[in-house]
């Protein structure tokens, strides 16, 4: 479990991502490890049971984020490669 304030593991997957200077095509493969997808469910189910602490509430809220984050850097890598092919 993370600590407040520290990063949640999606984080700390998309920071070794990044760092590991990967292609588009890398970025655009990406998807998180198994045993994040099981945090997140987790997480997601004890929402739903409204049984979220405030802390596990902040980690819930760092995994929307991070999806938020990697979304939009998926959008704009789409985006580009398309006005690249209308050139």
């Amino acid at each position: 479990m993370s600590s407040v304030g520290s990063p949640s593991q999606i984080f700390n997957e998309i920071a070794t991502l990044f760092a590991s200077a990967p292609s588009s095509q890398t970025i655009l493969d990406f998807r998180p490890s198994k045993q994040t997808i099981g945090r997140a469910a987790e997480l997601l189910e004890l929402n739903r049971q409204g049984r979220l602490s405030d802390e596990l509430t902040m980690e819930l809220e760092q995994f929307e984020q991070a999806e938020l984050l990697m979304r939009l850097v998926k959008a704009r890598i789409r985006a580009d490669r398309q006005q690249d092919q209308a050139r």
